[in-house]
């Protein structure tokens, strides 16, 4: 992802600046009726795919090719059930589950879905590895029956039983709970039905989904619907970490035939629910988790399994809500879903570089302004200067000619100031553009051309 070199000026006083730090900041609302986000598929900085519930008794399945600035609805031919569990290989090619335990194909962007898959339970999860080879997680019929547990080896459209997958008990599967490492590695949790139940199993396979599954049961705080391990992460074949809805966070360094407890993050204390949690295969050893503590959204960060852990700051729009689903494609770049069945207000959040702009020696600009960029034109790089009068959530946001959004350039919280963004088109056509700045209910367009 291309990093902005921002400097803030407050007329001829001193710079003081930062170069890009990573943080948390809000992208946008799923378009109305903004349903709650259930399962999130990032292919990368700019196509995401959103399988989210069917509010106003219509499905509701998004896609976006500008990471999350933009929405498009695609459901030509899904059911008007919820959406649980997607998976996309680039802005044409997904699968998704729904509620019922269906599976549905897309090759040209969501327009036509095709149903693919019937027969199965609630869809927990679905992974496209490649164009030919992806599985499914389903829950089991009931007590003593497998859970529904797929392959498909022909890109999607035939998806057969694992005739090895575990026998359920009083229990069934979670959303996003689960993880993998590669085709051979693979974590599940689960939900033990039985209220105030004091622990619940965690299933591992290390020969892949048709090979041996095992189990271990990990205790754990249950209430009156039982006790769930809803949160699974790890960062390679031997280390993860599960979190649970009775504020229970546990660690592994053996593939997860054994568990012990993790430190609690700090300013939990003793009741929250560990909503998600996401870990990186790079060799960082980060694994993050998204929390709901008495109603409001966190994210801590552990590099040491949960040994000690970092909050990350969220923007109102998210600690207000539930991170529902996190997934990152690196150490500089990830994305939270928002929304929940409490909390039915989907949108996206973003990890990722931010400004670091800071406001210096508190003196104020007199008014809103956008000035012309300089130069103009330019060959990669051009200087925007902005002042903005009063705190609140800034945008600047870059346009083609036909109004297509190619670039935000920014988009988070800013106190007033006077700014200078230095922005990096090298990735862009010759040709004119639009830039355009929003605050405060104000907005302001300028043109920049780009000749190379």
């Amino acid at each position: 992802m291309k990093k902005l070199l921002t400097t803030l000026v407050i007329f001829l006083l001193v710079v003081d600046f930062s170069y890009s730090q990573n943080s948390w900041t809000y992208v946008s609302a799923l378009p109305s009726p903004s349903p709650a986000g259930n399962s999130l598929a990032v292919v990368n900085a700019n196509i995401l795919w959103v399988a989210a519930s069917a509010t106003g008794g219509a499905a509701r399945c998004y896609r976006s090719v500008n990471g999350g600035v933009s929405w498009q609805l695609r459901t030509g031919g899904l059911p008007a059930q919820d959406l649980y569990g997607i998976s996309a290989l680039d802005s044409l090619f997904a699968v998704v589950g729904t509620v019922a335990g269906s599976i549905y194909k897309t090759t040209n962007g969501g327009l036509n879905w095709t149903l693919v898959m019937t027969g199965g339970n609630f869809c927990n999860g679905l992974k496209m590895f490649n164009s030919s080879y992806g599985v499914f997680i389903g829950d089991p019929a009931s007590s003593g029956q497998p859970y529904q547990l797929r392959v498909t080896n022909n890109g999607g459209n035939n998806w057969y039983l694992v005739p090895t997958a575990p026998i359920a008990g009083s229990e069934f599967g979670v959303i996003n709970a689960w993880d993998w490492t590669d085709t051979n590695h693979f974590w599940m949790g689960s939900a033990n039905t039985i209220p105030n139940s004091t622990n619940a199993k965690i299933y591992r396979t290390s020969t892949g989904f048709y090979g041996t599954w095992s189990s271990a049961t990990v205790p754990g705080t249950g209430g009156s619907q039982g006790m769930y391990y809803q949160a699974v992460a790890f960062v390679n074949n031997t280390n993860g970490i599960i979190g649970s809805s009775g504020a229970n966070l546990k660690k592994t360094t053996d593939g997860g035939v054994t568990w012990s407890d993790c430190a609690v993050p700090p300013g939990l204390g003793l009741s929250y629910a560990v909503m998600n949690a996401s870990g990186l295969k790079d060799g960082s050893n980060t694994i993050r988790i998204s929390v709901d503590s008495g109603g409001v959204a966190k994210i801590y960060r552990t590099t040491n399994l949960g040994t000690s852990w970092i909050n990350e700051p969220l923007p109102i729009q998210a600690s207000a809500n539930t991170v529902s689903h996190l997934q990152f494609v690196n150490q500089n770049l990830g994305f939270g879903l928002l929304g929940s069945q409490t909390v039915p207000l989907g949108g996206l959040i973003k990890y990722g570089p931010t400004s670091g702009i800071n406001p210096v020696n508190g003196e104020v600009p007199e008014s809103f302004s956008l000035g012309q960029n300089y130069p103009n034109p330019f060959n990669p790089t051009t200087n925007i200067n902005f002042s903005i009068v009063k705190s609140g959530f800034v945008k600047l946001v870059v346009y083609d000619a036909l109004g297509k959004v190619v670039e935000t350039l920014l988009s988070e919280s800013m106190m007033p100031g006077k700014y200078t963004v230095t922005y990096d088109a090298s990735k862009l056509n010759s040709g004119i553009y639009f830039y355009k700045l929003t605050s405060n209910g104000m907005s302001d367009t300028k043109k920049m051309m780009l000749v190379k």
